[in-house]
C-alpha cells in the first residue's frame, strides 16, 4: 500500500537515492533540505511501509502559479501509479493555494515523460533550448486549472 505524506526531514537521505537513480544530473542534497525548509507543505513523498518509493516537489510562484520542481520514483516501482498520485496530490494542493495553473520542465527527449504529464492534462507550450545545458532543451508543459481557460 503506497501513501502520500508530507516529507520529513529524516526522509531527505531517502529522497535523494531517488533523485540519485533518476536523474543524469541530480539535484544535490543540501538543495532537497533547503527546498525542505522552503516548500515543506508541497514537499511530498511516497512511502510503502518504511521505504520512500517516490517524491514530488513544488513551489509557488507570484501567488498563482504552481511550479513542478522534481517528481520522481524508483525504477522499481515506476508505471504503478505512484507519480500520478504524487503529480495529483501535489496539483491538490496547489489548487488549495489558489494557484490557476501548474507547470513544469521536462527534457525534450524524454518521450515517456512527455507521455505520462500529457495524460494528467499537460500541454508543451515551449521548448527551452539548453535549459539543461548546452545541447540539453527543455519542453515547458503547463495545465490550467480552470475549466474556461487554455493554454491551447
Amino acid at each position: 500500500m503506497i501513501i502520500i505524506t508530507n516529507v520529513d526531514e529524516n526522509d531527505l537521505p531517502k529522497v535523494y537515492e531517488v533523485e540519485v537513480e533518476s536523474f543524469e544530473d541530480p539535484y544535490p542534497y543540501s538543495l532537497l533540505k533547503a527546498y525542505y525548509y522552503l516548500s515543506r507543505e508541497l514537499f511530498l513523498v511516497a512511502k510503502q511501509g518504511d521505504d520512500i518509493v517516490g517524491y514530488s516537489l513544488g513551489i509557488i510562484q507570484f501567488g498563482y502559479r504552481g511550479h513542478v520542481v522534481s517528481i520522481a520514483v524508483k525504477k522499481d516501482y515506476r508505471e504503478k501509479g505512484i507519480g500520478s498520485l504524487l503529480l495529483k496530490e501535489l496539483e491538490k494542493r496547489f489548487k488549495e493555494y489558489k494557484c490557476t495553473h501548474s507547470y513544469l520542465e521536462v527534457n525534450f527527449k524524454n518521450k515517456t515523460a512527455i507521455e505520462f504529464y500529457h495524460k494528467l492534462g499537460y500541454i508543451i507550450v515551449k521548448l527551452q533550448k539548453n535549459y539543461y545545458g548546452r545541447g540539453k532543451h527543455a519542453f515547458i508543459m503547463v495545465k490550467s486549472f480552470s475549466k474556461d481557460k487554455s493554454f491551447e
